[in-house]
């Protein structure tokens, strides 16, 4: 009982709070309706045009960046790690008799039948393969260029990532061809 009586105030004080105060509209207006007319609604068009002017009041000013910023010109140097090239993969197997074998028989063939470059052979073993690298490429296209002559004797011949000796890279003007058949 007690309990209740306690309850009893804590809940009129809940139901007075969520009361509210202020008269409801429908007893504002007494019965009596309200109208609109062209006059009003001319006056809000003019109110809105005139409220986007004056709210935008910066939107005409441009900021203008001055004549001395604009010949500044910065000049980025990219750094080219000389490092960085292609080679061409001839072998790669977990036989190193193959390696050197495949290396021989390439260095042979270069000599006989390239002329302008003539690529170095490079065996090495990187788990669980052995593989033979063969030139020195900065330009990848060229290094697609000598895998296409390089494909004809070997064909799984293709165009490998790595580190290149740099005084072995050949000049960018350098012809590569095959030596005809007729010249020998």
């Amino acid at each position: 009982m007690k309990k209740l009586l306690l309850l009893l105030p804590v809940l009129l004080l809940i139901a007075y709070g969520c009361s509210t105060t202020e008269q409801s509209l429908s007893d504002d207006t007494d019965g009596k309706e309200t109208r609109f007319t062209d006059e009003d609604s001319s006056n809000d068009e003019m109110l809105a045009s005139l409220r986007t002017t004056l709210a935008d009041a910066y939107s005409n000013k441009q900021n203008k960046i001055p004549e001395g910023f604009n010949r500044i010109k910065v000049k980025q140097e990219v750094q080219k790690n000389i490092y960085e090239g292609y080679r061409i993969q001839i072998f790669s197997g977990e036989d190193v008799i193959g390696a050197d074998t495949t290396a021989g028989n390439f260095r042979a063939w270069a000599d006989t039948t390239l002329s302008g470059y003539q690529p170095d052979t490079y065996v090495f073993f990187k788990t669980p393969y052995f593989r033979v690298h063969v030139g020195d490429f900065h330009n990848r296209d060229k290094a697609i260029q000598v895998s296409n002559l390089v494909k004809r004797y070997f064909k799984d011949a293709w165009v490998v990532y790595d580190n290149v000796n740099p005084e072995k890279v050949p000049a960018d003007t350098t012809t590569i061809e095959l030596i005809r058949k007729e010249d020998q």
